[in-house]
């Protein structure tokens, strides 16, 4: 068993509209998270919270400084930092409100979720495109398998661009060893493990840069598989290289998988989105990729092990 597959999924968290939802009526502050203070954060910054609360409720006893935070994101302060801008630029910084301007980059996106939780460990954001929530899994499952936390929560949160495939919300995980899971009684929703890559844009443009593409999936998917063949969803932004993904995992499987298209949005929520949905479903290993015309590419294999 791998340091990443020996830590379990003990919480979820998902905080996102459901179809037909009013975008502007959704989420209701002070019924998700009560209290003073939470109305003036940031949408992702609330959507954030929430979805830690949920994922967090069945916590363990970890001492603060040994918890550690992964965050991802891609547009979750992008409105508030516009605003910001536009302040600045038509009536100047002394009319910035004193409430957002702490939120100039885009690293304290999770301060109040850090605060509520007494994440102490370490905190790190990452805002790879598209693949960041995956990545974060990644990165944080590297860090709790050095030692350097003893619980750890990963989320993606989004207030999604207007202009194309919105994505509003967030999506928590709650990870911790397998064997202090086991030794309190939890009940684990299953495992993770994630490949992560680049594949420069340049190399797209001839058959045999396309080739050590298609290779480099190939032998992530055989490894996350361990040499199985395991169904496939790719979350599909419709660019190159997300049918350079398609094609590869096709070819490693001989045509054979089942290989399913999730229409991405614009940030990097559906694909923790998916995994989240997948660690709550039918038990049964699977396999996320997430493709971004920039080149990103990450692998997650789900191995879930309960049915809520």
């Amino acid at each position: 068993m791998t340091p990443e597959m020996d830590a379990v999924v003990t919480g979820i968290g998902v905080v996102v509209p459901e179809a037909g939802d009013d975008p502007a009526t959704w989420f209701d502050v002070r019924t998700r998270l009560g209290g003073r203070g939470y109305r003036y954060l940031p949408p992702a910054a609330q959507y954030l919270v929430a979805a830690a609360r949920d994922a967090l409720a069945g916590a363990g006893d970890v001492p603060e400084d040994r918890r550690g935070a992964v965050l991802a994101t891609n547009n979750g302060l992008t409105a508030t930092l516009d605003e910001m801008d536009r302040t600045v630029a038509d009536q100047g910084a002394d009319d910035l409100s004193p409430a957002r301007a702490p939120f100039f980059a885009i690293n304290v996106l999770g301060n109040r979720l850090a605060s509520d939780h007494g994440l102490k460990g370490f905190a790190l954001t990452v805002t790879s495109p598209r693949v960041a929530g995956l990545e974060a899994v990644q990165s944080g499952l590297r860090a709790l398998s050095a030692g350097r936390c003893e619980a750890l929560l990963v989320a993606a949160a989004e207030d999604g661009l207007p202009d194309r495939a919105p994505e509003h919300g967030a999506v928590a995980l709650a990870f911790e060893p397998r064997a202090a899971a086991e030794a309190r009684g939890a009940r684990p929703y299953g495992a993770c493990r994630v490949r992560t890559m680049f594949a420069p844009p340049r190399l797209l443009g001839d058959a045999a840069g396309r080739d050590r593409i298609g290779a480099a999936i190939r032998a992530a998917a055989k490894d996350l598989g361990n040499g199985a063949t395991l169904p496939a969803e790719v979350v599909d932004d419709g660019s190159e290289v997300a049918d350079l993904a398609c094609r590869a995992l096709a070819d490693a499987a001989g045509h054979a998988a089942e290989i399913r298209r999730t229409p991405a949005g614009n940030g990097c929520l559906t694909p923790m989105t998916r995994l989240a949905e997948l660690l709550t479903g039918p038990p049964g290993d699977r396999l996320i990729v997430a493709a971004a015309g920039e080149g990103n590419l990450a692998l997650a294999r789900v191995e879930g092990s309960r049915s809520c």
